[in-house]
C-alpha cells in the first residue's frame, strides 16, 4: 500500500512539474531538504559526486523559462539550486554539531571579498535599473553562491571521507569522459561549432573556448605528476596530456592555447620555490617533451590559428578607428566601448549581469555580447570598487592555493602546484580574457581540485577548528 502512495506522489509531482514548474520545485526542495537532514553522509557524498563528475556534462542542455524574470530552468541551473539547498541544510547541521562552516580563515576572507563584489552588483543594478537590474544582479549572486556551495560540500566531504583524495580525482576524471566523447563525436560527424567553415569541437560546453579551458588543469596535473610516478605510469600520463592538448588545439581557441602555455610555464617556476633542482628539471623535461610532441602533431594548426593576429601598433591604431580585421582588434573595440559605458557609473557600475543587457555590440541574433574579459566585466557591472574586491579575492584564493601546495605531502604536492598554476593562468596570466568568472562548469572543476588539495597530509593534520594558513605559508 505504501508503494502505491509513493507511485501516486511521484506521478502527481511529475504532472505538476509539467503544468506549473514553480510549485513543483517547492515540493522537490522540501523533499530534498528532509532527505539531506536525515541522511547527511549519503547526501554529502552524492553532492560531491555531482559537483565533480556530473556538472561538466550539463551545459549542453537547453534552458526553459519558468516565469521568474531572467531565471531559466535547465539541468545546470537545477543542479546549482540543489547544491545551494544541500549546502544550507548541511551547514545548519554542522552548526548544531559545533563544526565550522569554513575551516580555513584565509579561504573564508577571500570569499568575503568575492561576495562583496557581487553584492555591489546587486545594489547598483537595483539602484540604477529597478527590478530589472535587481533580478540580473540576484541571478549572478545565486550562480556564484551555488559554485561556492559546491566547493564547501566537497570540502566537508574531504573531511569525512578517508579516501577522498583518490576518489575525488577519480570522480573528476570520470567527469571528463562525457565531454570528451561528445567532442570526438563532433569531430567524426562534422557536427559542432562551425565558424567560417572551420569545425571547432566544444564537447558538452556552450563554446569551444570553454571546453579547451576546462581541459587545461587536467593536462597540467598529468604532466606535473610524471616525475613522482612509477615508470609504467609516466608514459600514460604523458600520452594523456598530449591527447588532451590536441583536443585543446581542435577547439581553435587562442585563449585556451595561451592559457595552457602560461600554465605550463608557471608550473616549474612555482615548483622551484619548494622542490630541489631534480624535480624542477624533471617537470621542465616533461613539459618540454609534451610541447614538442604537441607541436609536431598540431604545429601547423596552431600557426594557422595565430597567423592573422596582429599585436603591434597597427592593431591598436585600427581599433581606435573602429576597424576590426581580426578577433584581437574586435575585442579592443568592444572593450573600449564597454569602458566608456562603465565610466557612466565608475564607482559601483551598472549592476551584476547588466553587460549582457546594455552592451551595444550585438551578435547576428541581436543579443548583446559578453565582455570577453573578467576585469572589464567587473568594472562595467560593479565599478572600480567591485573590481578591486574581485582582484583581492583572486589574489587571496591563488595565495591560499600556493600555501596549500607548499605544505602538501610529497605524493600530492605536484598536483597542488599544477592546480595553482592553472588557477593563476586562467584568472590573471591571460589578462582576464579567459572569462573564468562566468564559466560556471570550469569553476566547479577548479574548485573541486582546490578542495582536494586541502586534504590534510599525515605530517600536518589540522585541527577541526577555524585555522589561519597564513602562518603556515610563512
Amino acid at each position: 500500500m505504501r508503494r502505491a502512495y509513493w507511485i501516486a506522489a511521484v506521478a502527481g509531482l511529475a504532472a505538476l512539474a509539467v503544468a506549473e514548474p514553480r510549485v513543483a520545485a517547492v515540493a522537490v526542495a522540501v523533499a530534498v531538504a528532509v532527505a539531506v537532514w536525515r541522511w547527511p553522509t549519503i547526501a554529502l557524498h552524492l553532492a560531491a559526486f555531482a559537483a565533480l563528475a556530473v556538472r561538466p556534462s550539463l551545459d549542453v542542455f537547453s534552458e526553459r523559462r519558468v516565469g521568474v524574470g531572467p531565471f531559466a530552468l535547465s539541468p545546470a541551473v537545477a543542479l546549482g539550486t540543489a547544491m545551494l539547498l544541500v549546502a544550507l541544510v548541511l551547514a545548519v547541521r554542522r552548526g548544531r554539531d559545533g563544526l565550522r562552516i569554513w575551516r580555513d580563515a584565509r579561504l573564508f576572507r577571500a570569499h568575503v571579498w568575492l561576495f562583496a563584489a557581487y553584492g555591489i552588483g546587486v545594489y547598483s543594478g537595483w539602484h540604477w535599473y529597478g527590478m530589472t537590474g535587481l533580478a540580473q544582479g540576484i541571478r549572478e549572486l545565486v550562480r556564484v553562491a551555488s559554485i561556492v556551495a559546491a566547493f564547501l560540500v566537497v570540502l566537508w566531504w574531504v573531511e569525512t571521507e578517508p579516501a577522498a583524495y583518490r576518489r575525488g580525482w577519480a570522480y573528476l576524471i570520470a567527469g571528463t569522459l562525457v565531454p570528451i566523447a561528445v567532442a570526438l563525436t563532433q569531430l567524426v560527424t562534422g557536427r559542432g561549432f562551425l565558424e567560417g567553415g572551420v569545425l571547432r569541437i566544444q564537447g558538452t560546453f556552450s563554446h569551444p573556448s570553454n571546453f579547451g579551458q576546462y581541459l587545461i588543469p587536467f593536462i597540467v596535473v598529468a604532466l606535473a605528476g610524471i616525475a613522482s610516478s612509477p615508470a609504467r605510469v609516466r608514459a600514460l600520463r604523458l600520452g594523456g596530456a598530449v591527447a588532451l592538448s590536441l583536443l585543446v588545439v581542435l577547439t581553435y581557441s587562442r585563449t585556451a592555447l595561451l592559457a595552457l602555455a602560461a600554465s605550463l610555464v608557471l608550473l616549474p617556476i612555482l615548483m622551484a620555490v619548494r622542490s630541489g633542482r631534480r624535480p624542477v628539471a624533471q617537470s621542465v623535461i616533461a613539459v618540454g617533451l609534451a610541447g614538442a610532441l604537441g607541436w609536431g602533431l598540431a604545429g601547423n594548426m596552431i600557426r594557422e590559428r595565430f597567423a592573422g593576429v596582429s599585436l603591434g601598433g597597427l592593431a591598436w591604431e585600427q581599433a581606435k578607428q573602429g576597424i576590426s580585421v581580426n578577433s584581437f582588434t574586435w575585442r579592443l573595440i568592444e572593450w573600449s566601448v564597454l569602458m566608456r559605458l562603465g565610466m557612466a557609473h565608475p564607482l559601483v557600475g551598472h549592476g551584476g549581469g547588466m553587460t549582457a543587457v546594455l552592451n551595444p555590440m550585438v551578435d547576428e541574433r541581436g543579443l548583446p555580447f559578453s565582455a570577453h574579459n573578467d576585469f572589464v566585466k567587473f568594472f562595467v557591472e560593479t565599478g572600480a570598487i567591485g573590481l578591486a574586491c574581485y582582484v583581492i579575492y583572486g589574489v587571496g584564493l591563488c595565495a591560499w592555493a600556493l600555501a596549500r601546495a607548499r605544505t602538501a605531502g610529497r605524493d600530492t604536492a605536484a598536483a597542488a602546484y599544477a592546480v595553482a598554476a592553472s588557477l593563476l593562468s586562467l584568472m590573471f596570466f591571460t589578462a582576464g580574457v579567459a572569462e573564468l568568472a562566468v564559466n560556471t562548469a570550469i569553476l566547479h572543476a577548479l574548485y573541486g581540485m582546490l578542495a582536494l588539495i586541502s586534504v590534510p597530509q599525515p605530517r600536518s593534520v589540522p585541527r577541526p577548528g577555524l585555522i589561519d594558513d597564513s602562518r603556515v605559508a610563512a
